[in-house]
């Protein structure tokens, strides 16, 4: 792959992970975050590093003489947010970005952005008014700002030092009847690198493993491979069999996971 200027806006943990693999293939990174901590941490691993808080109206890094090849938007929406809130964050990130020159764009999103029902859930099953409010809201904004824009809805995250396992060890599990929508970092970043080489645009897709065991199942094999406790006690509270499709992404990109299951992972 010829070298790239790459910009990861909001660069958490899989942004970083993401950086430091094309940093090893000998990308150029530029990288925002929200504290100067992490700002220092990112530009000992090789990064040039801005901090940026989009909740804030301050004044922005001035890296418009870039042109970048591709620009990552890692910029979250959590449950405490209000939806007025939401849409101040993306009203500046819309703005940021369109100081910036890029070719290629991709935002993070959420599976959680549907509902929980007991069904198969491709990108379209789905109608605008029963997606979550605001992850929808982010959604959209940047892609009316951005038409080209490519849409990664993720799944749960795991990888190197996230292990679902020790997140209930010795502790009572209402979760394990649900199906799992998960995904191994690793896959994110190999399909980050597929639709790159594809040239990707406008694209939504949902990012999950094509295997849904339980989750009570996946709790268990992770912690007798990576040494924790099991929980206390199972409680079948949630038994929603909400199954994420990732068949509209494997027939465009003919892309392989490395980890076709989290019982893998």
């Amino acid at each position: 792959m010829v070298m790239m200027n790459v910009l990861i806006v909001g660069c958490g943990w899989v942004g970083t992970y993401v950086a430091t693999h094309l940093l090893e293939e000998g990308h150029r990174i530029w990288a925002t975050c929200t504290s100067i901590a992490k700002a220092e941490q990112l530009a000992q691993c090789g990064l040039m590093s801005h901090v940026v808080d989009f909740d804030v109206a301050d004044g922005y890094p001035d890296v418009s003489g870039t042109v970048f090849d591709l620009v990552v938007v890692s910029v979250p929406i959590t449950r405490r947010d209000a939806r007025d809130v939401v849409e101040r964050r993306f009203d500046r990130l819309c703005a940021f970005l369109n100081r910036l020159s890029f070719r290629q764009s991709i935002f993070f999103g959420s599976v959680g952005i549907y509902p929980k029902v007991s069904a198969v859930i491709t990108e379209d099953t789905f109608a605008a008014d029963e997606l979550d409010d605001k992850l929808f809201r982010g959604e959209s904004m940047l892609r009316s700002a951005f038409p080209d824009i490519n849409i990664l809805r993720l799944g749960g995250l795991f990888g190197l030092e996230r292990v679902i396992a020790k997140h209930f060890a010795g502790k009572v599990c209402e979760i394990g009847s649900e199906t799992a929508n998960f995904v191994h970092v690793e896959d994110v970043y190999g399909i980050i690198r597929s639709m790159l080489m594809q040239g990707s645009r406008r694209k939504t897709y949902n990012v999950v493993c094509p295997e849904h065991p339980l989750k009570r199942e996946v709790i268990e094999v992770s912690a007798v491979k990576y040494g924790y406790g099991l929980p206390a006690a199972f409680v079948d509270n949630h038994r929603t069999a909400k199954v994420v499709s990732p068949d509209r992404l494997l027939a465009d990109l003919g892309y392989r996971f490395i980890y076709r299951s989290p019982l893998h992972f």
